[in-house]
């Protein structure tokens, strides 16, 4: 769980009316690609995205089979919209690199909206590593959304206005950061750290792992000028991201089950945080949030041991990424 207290700003947000919906052809002639798509947040963008007529929608998804009959029902309701089912495992790093090799007979991608990520249990669950040597939350959320954008980059600087979409979470604000701060301070790599089975908790994770795409988002704008970033907060929202969280029947379980439904948001009204981001964003944000650029409140971010942590963070991915893929990084400006 987190170790932080919700911050007013978040309950403030949650209850915020967000504007209507945006509407028109706004993704027309433009090439769009969004992961995790057959449900939850990812289904109710893609539902907004097939209305805005988009040149093709490419939906990349582990479960094909759910894939296509998304597609086909949104076809049916939009007979003109040309679609592609493509999968993707971002656990699988091999995969992640098929799914950019089949990308590429699409000639650009304008925009990239990463998407998919999960949330393991709250409760003391064990640690799980991926077959490519990646504790499974960290691979998910921050290293396959990372590889899967520089791995397409070229595809991206093909278009006339690229932008890239990372679904990122206001929850990163609440993540237990003392882990991070440890390496910084021992000179220890936060990478390997993330993924040291004795160092592992796995109610935090979740929250960390939102904390480090943070982190990552802010190193790449600047790597990748020429490219729209934009790290969206779709806020507290009842999708089946936590499909995975059990937990024992008592007052406590209970009392947190009815704060969830008296807070959150639907995922269709979420998912406008990402529909706003695509349709509206001129240039970079390192945060948007009730569907508009905003300031990130993590304290840590900005303050000292954060800026040391980001860009060491950041270094680390970097060689890492260049591991699985030689001369992925060479583009970076930073």
């Amino acid at each position: 769980m987190p170790s932080k207290p919700t911050p007013w700003s978040i309950y403030l947000g949650l209850w915020t009316p967000l504007p209507a919906a945006p509407k028109g052809d706004y993704l027309k002639d433009k090439v769009i690609v969004i992961t995790g798509a057959t449900s939850g947040l990812g289904l109710e963008a893609t539902k907004a995205f097939a209305a805005a007529s988009p040149a093709k929608l490419i939906l990349a998804v582990r479960a094909v089979e759910a894939g296509q009959k998304v597609l086909a029902d949104l076809q049916r309701k939009h007979p003109k919209v040309e679609g592609e089912v493509v999968y993707i495992d971002s656990t699988k790093v091999e995969s992640i690199k098929a799914f950019a090799e089949k990308v590429k007979e699409f000639g650009r991608v304008d925009v990239l909206v990463n998407n998919a990520a999960i949330s393991p249990n709250f409760s003391d669950g064990p640690f799980r590593a991926t077959n490519d040597g990646y504790e499974r939350v960290l691979q998910t959320n921050v290293i396959a959304p990372v590889l899967t954008t520089l791995l397409i980059e070229p595809l991206l600087e093909a278009s006339k206005d690229p932008k890239v979409i990372f679904v990122g979470s206001d929850a990163h604000c609440m993540a237990d950061e003392s882990i991070i701060k440890e390496c910084v301070d021992k000179h220890e790599s936060i990478l390997d750290t993330f993924n040291d089975p004795k160092r592992y908790d796995n109610g935090a994770r979740y929250f960390q792992s939102k904390l480090l795409l943070q982190m990552i988002t802010r190193s790449l704008i600047p790597s990748l000028p020429n490219i729209n970033i934009i790290n969206v907060n779709p806020s507290l929202s009842r999708t089946n991201l936590g499909r995975e969280i059990d937990a024992k029947c008592n007052f406590e379980t209970i009392r947190s089950i009815v704060w969830f439904l008296s807070n959150a948001r639907s995922a269709t009204s979420a998912a406008r945080n990402l529909t706003t981001a695509v349709a509206w964003s001129e240039e970079s944000h390192d945060y948007w949030s009730e569907c508009a650029p905003s300031c990130s409140p993590s304290t840590f971010l900005t303050s000292g041991s954060g800026i040391k942590a980001t860009k060491q963070f950041y270094a680390e991915v970097k060689e890492e990424l260049e591991k699985i893929s030689p001369g992925l990084t060479a583009g970076l400006q930073l």
